[in-house]
């Protein structure tokens, strides 16, 4: 029986308690919620082949939605009737284009960007540093972002094969019952939902499930400890996350607390303390034994025999996690997470791909603007000429529009895909990065892909040996770069000549680097190392500081100084 009840973070009538599942154990994934998710998974595949009719009909509701409102009468789009009318009446969008509408719905003012009033404003990372505030109304949610989860989770299902006592281990969202308030609305990360606004709206079995749960002032690692030890007897299947690193954090936690979790599967405990399930010791000398096997390792294959598949995202700088997934996760097959964000949904995976989608034509109305010639620096122009989804070429590489119902119209994303092929009527599409994302003092336009590669050239053979680094940016005369790196006591190299092997490598990958460095524009590149953990660290001082998961998300280069203010404060506490 499904009861429904209003969620102390979300305020408004109608939000569906997430346990409309019975608890059942292990988290088997219930019959009726995987034929749900083959039904979605069939209606995005025949979107594919049929894409003009879906996004035709988006089109119609996204003109409905602004029917009558603030922004629909200052656009004049009562007599809006064609795209072509559309991209005349309504200017390409920056968030801070669209920022004084949300601050007239912070002021208490009603009907200003849809017809169905927000319920919650979501929180997402801004590049100025200053969070975005993105309207979300059950209207949204329920015609479009939660049927588009099932659709994806149908393709993991149908690409495993879940029989009787078969599960999954979710890390893509946490469950959050609490949110902070901005003006009469609350606030919260896309990732951290407190609770679903309808039986249509994304609602997994597992909500309720003990691992799922999170526990106040829990540390990163030691939830992720947490819900090793609970699915430690369970019938894995599908490990699905977001960020591969938050696979590969699992993996490193599993291997380094192999001996705690022999002794709490032996014991019937978690930290010691009694755990529900009680013990299992069959398991602990069976996981003892491959231990003594493979030299004390143990990988997340041993913990669960039956894993068939692992799901992240593949594109742009999370593609260079890929080495590490595959060494962690070995033999197991690889899918793409929707290519998503708290705005929206850009494509769906519907096969086998294991980077790109289809463009997900029947969730939003979605324009193209060329990149090749473009300066990735340069904002769009609010009268920039776009192209539709059937007129992007195969090979080319586009910069996102984006209008979705929940209010953002036209909005400029600053996401870059590569259209890989076509599957259909609609194109396959590769996210390859953000525009402008990187770092230019002086002109260098360092990237993502320069760090990486360069840290793993100057590394050789250990290059596997480090989990985490990242490239700062440090404003002095002349500015330069600090390479934070966490630093094993036990690395067989000189911190001295590893900082001057990468400081060459930048140099050969990136001539205007080399050029900028050569004329003394930029320092030579200093480096920080730092204990292992010390990123989790400040992840976890970000956490109780109120930062979302999608505010957490690893780069190998940042936009500010910050990360090197959050770890002196992070080392401070050991």
């Amino acid at each position: 029986m499904t009861t429904v009840r209003t969620s102390p973070a979300d305020p408004g009538q109608g939000a569906l308690a997430l346990s409309s599942w019975p608890h059942v154990n292990q988290s088997s994934v219930p019959p009726a919620f995987l034929t749900g998710t083959r039904r979605a998974l069939a209606r995005q595949r025949a979107a594919c082949h049929d894409a003009h009719a879906p996004s035709a009909a988006v089109f119609r509701d996204i003109l409905d939605q602004a029917e009558g409102t603030y922004f629909g009468k200052r656009h004049g789009l009562a007599t809006v009737r064609t795209l072509r009318d559309w991209k005349r009446a309504v200017p390409v969008h920056s968030y801070s284009d669209l920022r004084p509408y949300v601050d007239k719905l912070l002021d208490g003012d009603a009907n200003v960007l849809t017809r169905s009033e927000p319920y919650a404003l979501l929180r997402t990372s801004g590049s100025s540093g200053e969070p975005k505030l993105i309207p979300t109304t059950r209207h949204w949610r329920n015609a479009y972002r939660g049927r588009a989860l099932y659709a994806q989770w149908g393709l993991y299902f149908e690409s495993v094969g879940m029989g009787p006592g078969a599960t999954v281990l979710d890390l893509s969202w946490e469950r959050s019952s609490t949110s902070t308030s901005v003006g009469d609305y609350p606030s919260y990360g896309i990732s951290q939902r407190p609770a679903a606004v309808s039986s249509v709206d994304w609602l997994p079995p597992w909500y309720d499930e003990s691992w799922f749960q999170g526990v106040e002032g829990e540390s990163y690692r030691n939830g992720l400890y947490r819900k090793l030890r609970l699915l430690a007897g369970a019938d894995v299947r599908l490990v699905v996350a977001l960020n591969a690193s938050k696979i590969v954090g699992l993996a490193e936690v599993l291997a380094e607390r192999a001996d705690d979790l022999v002794s709490d599967l032996r014991n019937g405990t978690l930290e010691g303390r009694p755990c529900h399930g009680g013990a299992d010791p069959d398991l602990a000398s069976r996981l003892a034994g491959i231990r003594r096997a493979n030299r004390g390792m143990l990988r997340l294959t041993d913990l669960w025999p039956g894993l068939a598949l692992v799901v992240a995202w593949n594109s742009a700088s999370a593609a260079l996690y890929r080495p590490w997934l595959d060494e962690v996760t070995p033999g197991v097959p690889k899918l793409p997470f929707s290519a998503t964000g708290t705005e929206g949904i850009i494509t769906i995976p519907v096969d086998g791909h294991r980077s790109a989608g289809p463009l997900a034509v029947d969730l939003g109305l979605y324009e193209f603007v060329p990149a090749e010639d473009r300066d990735e620096e340069v904002p769009l122009e609010p009268d920039v000429e776009t192209l539709d989804f059937h007129e992007v070429e195969v090979g080319r590489t586009y910069e996102v529009v984006m209008t979705q119902a929940n209010g953002l119209y036209r909005y400029a994303l600053g996401d870059l895909y590569t259209v890989v092929d076509r599957i259909g009527q609609v194109p396959r599409l590769d996210f390859v990065g953000r525009s402008g994302f990187g770092s230019s003092f002086t002109g260098e336009k360092l990237t993502e892909k320069d760090v990486y590669l360069a840290v793993r050239a100057a590394l050789g053979d250990q290059w596997r040996s480090l989990s985490l680094f990242s490239c700062v940016p440090v404003w002095a005369a002349p500015p330069g770069y600090t390479l934070m790196i966490e630093w094993a006591d036990d690395l067989p190299l000189s911190p001295d000549r590893f900082a001057e092997d990468v400081e060459t490598a930048l140099r050969q990958l990136n001539i205007e680097y080399a050029d900028k460095r050569a004329a003394d524009r930029l320092t030579p590149l200093a480096l920080l190392p730092v204990p292992p953990g010390t990123f989790a660290r400040v992840e976890d001082q970000r956490r109780r500081e109120g930062a979302s998961p999608a505010q957490l998300k690893h780069h190998w280069i940042q936009r500010d100084g910050s990360l090197l203010t959050h770890a002196a404060a992070a080392l401070a506490e050991v």
